[in-house]
This record gives C-alpha cells, structure tokens and sequence, in this order.
C-alpha cells in the first residue's frame, strides 16, 4: 500500500466499515497506479474534499478531481465532478458493466470482486478529462 502523506485523508479511510474500507483502500491503490502511468498528471495530490479522500492531477488543467468513499450499506463509489461529462462517457463505453448514481458515481459492491480494468479506465479518464480536449 502507498504510504498516506495527509493523516486525515488516512484517518477517513480507517473510519470506514471494514469491508468499505478494504474495497476503498484498494480503489486508493488504482488512483495512484493509473496516476504513476500517466505523465501529463505528474501525479496526484491527495486530500480530503467534502471530508471524502479526493485526487486531482498534480500539474494544473489536466483531469478532473475524483473522490473515493461509502456509497452506502453495500457499495464504495468513485465520485466524479457531476458538471463534466465523465459518467455519461462511462454509460457510453461501459453499458451494463458498470453500476452509476445518475452523473455521479460509478458503484462498486463490496462484498463482489472489482472489476479492477474497468475501474482503472474510469481513473485514467478522470485524471486526464481536460488534458484529451488540448
């Protein structure tokens, strides 16, 4: 696991119901591998954002902040900016094998396995929403 650098994004993450908790660590896991591919972000700055854990593109202008935390009893979501066209571009590409919260959130349960190519797509196309329209 990457090391935390904010205790209170670490804090958030330790306050999760442990299977919340193991599905979001390791949504964490998929920001900072797609993040470390993917050259025009020079990474991602991790931190609280509506006291969830978000990740932005550390170079300005390039993607768009994604947010990972509880959707509810049975689901961890990766949240995107609900003014972008992001989760309307997933239904698009993805259909039926995603789950969304209207223009939201892409929903993972956690009690089945992630579909981990799926959910990195997601990721990439989060942290490169601005840098694909140049």
């Amino acid at each position: 696991m990457k090391p935390f650098t904010d205790e209170s994004v670490e804090a958030a993450y330790f306050s999760l119901p442990h299977a919340h908790q193991v599905a979001a660590l390791q949504l964490r896991e998929w920001v900072h591998e797609v993040a470390a591919g993917l050259d025009a972000t020079g990474g991602v700055k991790e931190a609280l954002k509506w006291g969830q854990p978000g990740y932005l593109p550390v170079k300005p202008k390039v993607g768009s902040t994604l947010r990972v935390w509880r959707y509810d009893d049975q689901d961890v979501a990766l949240y995107f900016n609900c003014q972008s066209m992001l989760v309307e571009n997933f239904r698009t590409l993805f259909s039926d094998d995603l789950r969304y919260s209207k223009n939201r959130a892409v929903l993972f349960n956690v009690s089945e396995p992630m579909p981990e190519a799926l959910a990195k797509d997601c990721i990439r196309m989060a942290l490169y929403y601005h840098y694909d329209k140049k």
